[in-house]
């Protein structure tokens, strides 16, 4: 929707399945990619979604930058929305888009900090908007290929997953020269304890020393192209599936 006209716009919301906003985040990813690790990462995938939802139609809205990122906030370059703040922003969104005549929102998440109150204002939107929401964590469908690539290798935030999309898409923003072995000061107890104080450090930084997980010098640009048609498919299947229980 970015590059309509007002006039388009409207035609295409009206029109559109699903009007689809990814959320991402400016935030600290290591010391060899870029803040807009995950908001790269949300322009790019979400819009090969659209392009490839095959009856599906889809109008994207521009990438929500600023996601939570609190427990980042001890490294540079985090901005960061408070949890209140950013439940309130989808909110305004989602309302915009029922203004304009949105069947349905779909929130497309590239940051985990975002999970949490994404799923409290999914509630919130429905209940006092009463606009359908749909909320695809993209990862959580490539988990599993992923898994694949190094088995037993640690991932999540900055790791050879994460860097391999970056490779893809910006070669440019990466810093290979500063790919290493992330350090960790503790890892987490597997399987969590229950009642006790959980073993995660409140901030990031204090518990991975180099701000990453894993190990991003294993990373390869043609890993993330493999699965990216993968994913989008099971993506989009699901969303038809989903649909039929409306």
């Amino acid at each position: 929707m970015w590059e309509m006209t007002s006039e388009e716009a409207a035609e295409a919301v009206k029109a559109a399945d699903f009007v689809v906003l990814p959320t991402a985040s400016t935030e600290q990813h290591s010391i060899h990619l870029p803040v807009s690790t995950d908001s790269i990462r949300a322009d790019e995938l979400t819009k090969y979604l659209a392009l490839h939802s095959e009856e599906l139609k889809m109008v994207v809205l521009p990438t929500l930058v600023y996601g939570q990122s609190l427990h980042h906030i001890n490294r540079g370059g985090t901005i960061t929305l408070r949890e209140g703040t950013y439940i309130q922003v989808l909110k305004d969104i989602a309302w915009s888009v029922k203004q304009h005549g949105g069947k349905r929102l779909l929130i497309v998440n590239f940051h985990g900090g975002n999970m949490a109150p994404i799923e409290l204002a999914r509630l919130q939107i429905e209940r006092e908007i009463a606009l359908k929401v749909y909320f695809v964590g993209w990862s959580s469908f490539a988990s599993d290929l992923v898994r694949e690539w190094f088995p037993g290798v640690p991932y999540g935030h900055a790791c050879f997953y994460e860097t391999s999309m970056i490779l893809h898409f910006r070669p440019d923003l990466v810093g290979k020269e500063k790919m290493r072995k992330q350090e960790v000061r503790f890892e987490r107890e597997t399987p969590r304890r229950p009642v006790t104080r959980e073993t995660a450090a409140a901030y990031f930084a204090d518990q991975y020393i180099t701000g990453g997980i894993g190990d991003p010098t294993l990373a390869k640009a043609e890993l993330a192209a493999k699965i990216i048609p993968t994913v989008t498919e099971r993506i989009v299947k699901a969303l038809k599936e989903d649909m039929k229980y409306e």
